[in-house]
């Protein structure tokens, strides 16, 4: 029964957000972005270790970027699943990784090179062409409140469980997102944002959504449960990759 509250209901959205695995660029340590890249054969290999993990997680929705290193990492989890056939699976181009613009497909030493030449850290250089951080919070703020609306109007339940597979660059600044404008608990160093996520982790939060009669919804509180977990690593190499 959906929990009620004095004005409307109160429904639970348990989030699972994974940064895909390893890919081909993330190995030859090239700038990613919007380009394509499979998985590497390490990759798939934590991919596969990684669905292990889950395979007995019901998942209510899979929400995948579109770009093959995301979704190849969804769909290995999907087909481990036990309950893979009442999944709803949807790719989604918001949960791309950000657009670095002239430097994608450019080793990650030309982006310092040429956040150097600017005069800023690599960590606040915009490429030419590139998305800003604001631009991509937009994104995932739109792909989130539209997400949470659905649930307030399609949904039955009192509590999901939401997989998202997307980029280190944009959970990160996503996450910088949520800690800044919701009542979160983050129980980790905030300065570990400061890096990305590694390949296949799981970042795992929950939301209260407390809807309103009018089909508007507020989300009353935030906490964070693991962050950037790779336990399903422990006999699988990585390897480190910021973008």
């Amino acid at each position: 029964m959906i929990a009620e509250s004095q004005t409307g209901k109160i429904i639970r959205i348990n989030f699972y957000f994974i940064r895909h695995a390893e890919s081909v660029y993330n190995v030859s340590g090239k700038v990613q972005g919007h380009l394509d890249s499979e998985l590497s054969q390490n990759g798939i290999e934590q991919a596969k270790s990684l669905a292990k993990q889950l395979r007995q997680k019901k998942f209510d929705f899979c929400f995948t970027s579109d770009l093959t290193r995301a979704s190849d990492t969804a769909e290995y989890i999907i087909s481990e699943n036990i309950y893979k056939e009442s999944i709803k699976y949807f790719k989604e181009k918001l949960l791309r990784e950000r657009n670095f613009g002239e430097v994608q497909g450019r080793d990650k030493s030309y982006f310092v090179q040429k956040a150097q030449e600017a005069g800023v850290t690599f960590e606040d250089f915009t490429p030419e062409g590139a998305e800003t951080k604001h631009q991509i919070v937009k994104r995932w703020q739109c792909f989130f409140e539209n997400l949470c609306h659905k649930i307030r109007i399609q949904s039955e339940k009192d509590e999901l469980d939401v997989l998202i597979v997307s980029h280190g660059a944009f959970m990160r600044e996503s996450i910088k997102f949520m800690l800044k404008n919701y009542n979160c608990e983050f129980p980790y160093d905030p300065k570990d944002l400061d890096r990305s996520a590694p390949n296949s982790s799981i970042t795992n939060f929950f939301v209260i959504m407390e809807t309103r009669p009018n089909c508007d919804f507020s989300i009353s509180y935030l906490k964070f449960e693991s962050f950037y977990d790779k336990a399903h690593l422990e006999n699988i190499s990585e390897t480190k990759c910021d973008l």
